[in-house]
């Protein structure tokens, strides 16, 4: 409060005009001695009712619903009636001097600072005037010629006042009005952001500090400079017309984003918002985006790049393919995908880390980089899938080429952790607009083509084919069925007797899986085993035939069959699986089955892959009391010394060298050599593939232990097994 009484006091002695100033001011309003000598006379007579006027004046005030919210503090209210009273008493009394002239000057104030426009303090005064104007008629009834004398004089006090009044209205928005200027300016001196008055021709008319440091220029050299001088021709061609429309009142407001050349040639990224100000003059305020713009590429290019090589992603990829489609539609050039895979890229992740397969990719995305045209693209799907787009082809021979020199490429060896590695990779190659009509039907056709090129051996390219994406819906087909075939029951076990050649007696069978879908036809282990590798099926399909022949063996031993050995084959996939000693030992105790009545048999390029741990994995096995065989002898590359380090029971000849024999000498002397080496290592021997007389007659002699073909009998259900063991139909 004490400021405000402070600030009051001086704003009016800022306001108080001079003593000539008040004199000449009373002249104009011809307030002569006589006009003071007749309010003087009546100033006594008019105090006593004066109560009255003031108590009529604040009931007329709260009729009105503005004056009423503004009168409705008791404090606000209690100073205006000490105000009001105070002047009411200097009205009349002849003094209008400097005193008075203060006075007035604070009551004004006072009614300015609470809120009161001009238009109810100047119809307060028209109230004074018409409140007094009776109470004078009835002071002056016995002298009526002088009233109108009397208030005329008074009318000249209260426009006295009024002008009064006005200009403490006029002297506080033109404070106002400097404060805000100053506060203006401050503002546009000190402000975050560029800010600017421009003209509709783009002419720079005033510039704060902060647009001077966005573009390096100081003030002289912005100034002498317009707008088409810092930005392209093409943003104030665009510029030039929304500038115009401001000024003429026909747009509100305009925001861009632009480049601006600074003065060091950099060009930097600006938001650019105009308004109109006044006529034929703009306010821009221009913000440096740069760093949002640069987050804002950088977020791009993550969203559009893989972010472990910096190649393109599918997004970027498909677009660049549409971008290529649409050109060669244009000139009827061909158009390129190539999809490739690495092959075994597995196995360098498993053995060497994720780290190492990681460099791997780098050095891969690396080496198709430098092997393409620089207007080709080079994309990572994601793992070890890579695709390389090329556009505007003259003919097929050139994706063929590129693709050998690609194939070359990735043979040359790398060494990644101190290891040389050659990750060869598998291509398939689909064309515009031959192999399909946008991004995503090529992509599908390269991929379906590069699992042709898989199949026929990896290391190759191979072009789409329509027939390839047959084979593809059946294989997915073939897995969606897949998947639910255990719990549907669809899976069954086959047997096939293994004969001992020296007695013709049967001592075991080998589980074979097949799979019976519902109302299709049967379904043979090389249509869907592979399939099941590879999406992880097999481990829960093995686990299910494992259960389900040692269940069979003890039905087998229960029905009087005391002497029959089961054999099941295990997978790659389920042979590397962590804990498989386990699961057997739990199948084992679930079903009651014997160890020793069970024989798992393994290919020799399984155990082949990772030989050191392969043998660990075995002996656990032997040590639970489980036959162990080398299903496939002879067709891997199995060393002599890690075979002498297998704890295995059984060599199983794969048909293929028994097929031909005894006509084939080469194949007969593979089947003596095996059977011989196999019997000084102490292990039993098994032919499988037997379909002949003759066959069998060979194998004896040359004292192969067991034989399985379909010489003694095809793949049977359990029961058959069972009725033939029994009726001896099997011994020949």
């Amino acid at each position: 409060m004490q400021g405000d009484t402070r600030e009051v006091d001086q704003t009016v002695a800022d306001m108080m005009p001079g003593e000539d100033e008040i004199q000449q001011r009373l002249h104009y309003l011809e307030l002569t001695a006589d006009d003071v000598a007749l309010l003087r006379h009546i100033h006594p007579l008019l105090q006593p009712r004066l109560p009255a006027v003031i108590a009529a004046f604040y009931r007329h005030l709260l009729e009105i619903p503005v004056l009423q919210a503004l009168l409705s503090d008791p404090v606000v209210l209690d100073r205006l009636h000490h105000l009001q009273g105070a002047y009411f008493q200097t009205l009349t009394a002849g003094e209008y001097g400097s005193d008075y002239v203060r006075h007035r000057l604070r009551v004004g104030l006072a009614h300015q600072r609470i809120g009161l426009e001009p238009v109810w303090y100047i119809g307060a005064y028209r109230k004074y005037l018409g409140d007094l104007a009776p109470v004078l008629h009835d002071i002056l009834r016995d002298r009526p010629a002088q009233f109108l004398s009397t208030y005329n004089a008074l009318m000249k006090v209260v426009s006295f006042d009024m002008g009064l009044a006005l200009d403490t209205y006029i002297q506080a928005g033109r404070q106002q009005l400097r404060a805000s200027e100053a506060r203006f300016r401050a503002a546009f001196g000190q402000a975050a952001v560029g800010l600017a008055q421009v003209t509709a021709d783009g002419r720079w008319l005033r510039v704060n500090r902060k647009l001077l440091d966005i573009l390096g220029y100081d003030e002289d050299e912005m100034l002498a400079m317009r707008v088409p001088d810092l930005i392209s021709p093409e943003d104030w061609q665009i510029d030039a017309p929304l500038l115009q429309a401001l000024a003429n009142g026909d747009l509100q407001t305009s925001a861009r984003e632009k480049r601006y050349r600074c003065k060091d040639g950099r060009l930097v990224w600006v938001k650019a918002t105009v308004t109109a100000m006044q006529p034929g003059t703009l306010v821009a305020v221009l913000e440096d985006i740069s760093q949002r713009k640069q987050f804002e590429e950088e977020l791009m290019h993550l969203a559009r790049h893989d972010a472990l090589t910096g190649l393109a992603n599918r997004t970027l990829l498909l677009d660049r393919v549409s971008q290529a489609i649409a050109q060669a539609r244009r000139s009827g050039a061909l158009v390129a995908m190539l999809f490739l895979d690495l092959d075994r890229f597995k196995t360098i992740n498993d053995s060497l880390g994720h780290d190492a397969g990681d460099r791997v990719v780098i050095e891969v995305g690396r080496r198709l980089k430098q092997s393409v045209r620089d207007a080709d693209t080079v994309a990572r799907l994601g793992g070890d899938e890579f695709v390389v787009l090329l556009a505007d082809l003259p003919h097929e021979l050139v994706a063929a080429a590129l693709a050998q020199k690609i194939l070359c490429a990735l043979f040359e060896p790398m060494l990644i952790q101190g290891h040389e590695l050659a990750p060869a990779c598998s291509i398939g190659i689909s064309l515009y607009p031959r192999d399909g009509a946008d991004g995503k039907t090529l992509l599908k056709n390269a991929d379906a083509a590069m699992y042709q090129a898989k199949a026929l051996g990896r290391g190759n390219y191979q072009f789409y084919c329509e027939e390839m994406n047959a084979r593809t819906l059946d294989r997915l087909t073939l897995e969606s069925g897949l998947r639910h075939a255990v719990e549907r029951g669809e899976l069954q076990l086959m047997y096939q007797p293994q004969i001992d050649l020296a007695s013709g007696k049967v001592i075991g069978a080998e589980a074979l899986l097949r799979w019976q879908p519902n109302g299709q036809r049967l379904v043979m282990p090389d249509a869907f085993i592979a399939i099941a590798e590879e999406t992880g099926l097999i481990v829960s399909i093995g686990e299910w035939v494992l259960r389900t022949a040692c269940a069979q063996q003890v039905a087998w031993h229960r029905a009087g069959l005391a002497d029959v050995r089961v054999a099941v084959n295990l997978s790659a996939r389920q042979f590397r699986q962590h804990g498989l000693d386990a699961m057997v030992a739990r199948v084992l105790a679930d079903t009651g089955c014997p160890a020793s009545y069970l024989e798992l048999e393994i290919t020799e390029t399984v155990l082949m892959e990772r030989p050191d741990s392969a043998a660990q994995t075995l002996q656990r096995l032997s040590d639970m009391g489980v036959q162990l065989a080398i299903d496939d002898f002879g067709t891997g590359y199995s060393s002599l010394s890690y075979l002498k380090r297998f704890p295995i029971h059984a060599l199983k000849i794969d048909r293929s060298f028994v097929c031909d024999i005894p006509a084939d000498t080469d194949d007969a002397a593979i089947a003596g050599a095996v059977i011989a080496l196999a019997h000084s290592m102490g292990l039993t021997v098994v032919a499988e593939g037997v379909e002949t007389v003759q066959q069998r007659d060979f194998l004896r002699e040359l004292r192969c232990d067991l034989a399985q073909g379909y010489y003694f009998s095809e793949p049977i259900s359990a029961t058959s097994l069972a009725n033939k063991f029994i009726h001896g139909e099997i011994q020949k």
